[in-house]
């Protein structure tokens, strides 16, 4: 019997997009050409000044994909309000894909979503593999690379934030029931870094989370020669920094903070993604001489994992920060 989008609920698509008409059609373009066709693509506009609306209206009535595609301008807000704004639109679909402006789906992306989902009724999001190309500005291939997921992934299928201990699922690879999404919050726009983190590890406590193997998401990232050396263009979002890594814990801990002592199958790894979330910023704040800040960090990673190596740097950090005021 073949699939249809029907037998989930209905399938939104949401793609973000920022200046991006010389890639945005190939995005289309797969996800016209998947074997399970979305029932509506949402296109948010992101402020773009390219000219992006003029290719997309041109491609889609030449191109006459097999589903609704709705283009939606917006002033420049970031990758985040941006696909929060194509979540709100797709009121009665049960499901969301998330894709960005730059990275291409597998014909069979959709459908082996479907079918895991179906496989599985309790599952709140499903991600795919990704395969990682880094090209040249001329468009040339010049590396490729898998993601490959953490161990707990690979068995089968995600239960709880321990899954993301080293690589979990990407945004481009990923579907969401509609109603999580909401209630998880979306995506906090206010953050430059983890956005799409800080979301989906919350995600990962209220259900069940499909991985399925083979089949790769392409994620495209375009480098760029300085004559010196290669530097990775900008992407949708932007490189970590101080205030977002900081920002990310504090808001992990809002979301998540109470179920750390939870024994709930979904909640394993709580407390784990709340130590490193810490530990990180702490690690940040150390790197950047802000030493009693880092120390403060720590201890807030160790409220979670009490015999770990928070405590050795936060005596540290204390240490650094009264030989700094010495030497002052």
């Amino acid at each position: 019997m073949q699939k249809t989008s029907a037998a989930v609920g209905g399938i939104a698509v949401v793609i973000p997009s920022y200046n991006r008409k010389h890639l945005i059609l190939d995005s289309l373009e797969s996800v016209a050409n998947q074997t399970l066709l979305p029932d509506k693509v949402f296109l948010v506009d992101d402020g773009s000044s390219d000219g992006t609306q003029q290719v997309v209206e041109e491609w889609k009535q030449s191109r006459a994909p097999g589903f609704d595609l709705v283009y939606i301008y917006q002033s420049n807000a970031g990758p985040g309000a941006a696909r929060n704004r194509g979540i709100q639109e797709a009121a009665g679909y049960n499901w969301v894909a998330l894709l960005d402006s730059d990275d291409v789906w597998h014909p069979e992306h959709l459908y082996r979503l479907v079918e895991a989902i179906l496989e599985h009724p309790d599952a709140v999001a499903a991600s795919n593999e990704l395969e990682e190309r880094h090209y040249a500005e001329d468009g040339s291939l010049l590396s490729s690379r898998a993601y490959l997921f953490s161990p707990e992934l690979v068995s089968g299928r995600i239960v709880g934030p321990a899954a993301f201990r080293f690589i979990g699922p990407l945004t481009q690879a990923t579907m969401i029931r509609r109603d999580i999404l909401l209630a998880a919050g979306g995506f906090d726009h206010r953050l430059k870094y983890a956005e799409d983190k800080l979301l989906f590890i919350i995600v990962s406590t209220m259900g069940r989370w499909c991985r399925i193997p083979g089949y790769p998401v392409v994620y495209r990232n375009f480098v760029r020669n300085t004559g010196k050396q290669q530097t990775g263009a900008k992407q949708l979002s932007d490189r970590p920094h101080q205030n977002s890594r900081l920002a990310y814990a504090r808001l992990l801990d809002e979301g998540i903070g109470h179920l750390a002592k939870s024994d709930e199958r979904y909640h394993r790894g709580v407390d784990w993604a709340l130590w490193k979330a810490w530990y990180r910023a702490g690690r940040h704040l150390e790197m950047t001489g802000h030493f009693k800040w880092a120390a403060g960090y720590y201890l807030k990673a160790a409220r979670y994992r009490p015999f770990s190596k928070a405590i050795a740097r936060c005596y540290l950090a204390r240490l650094k920060c009264l030989w700094s005021r010495a030497g002052t």
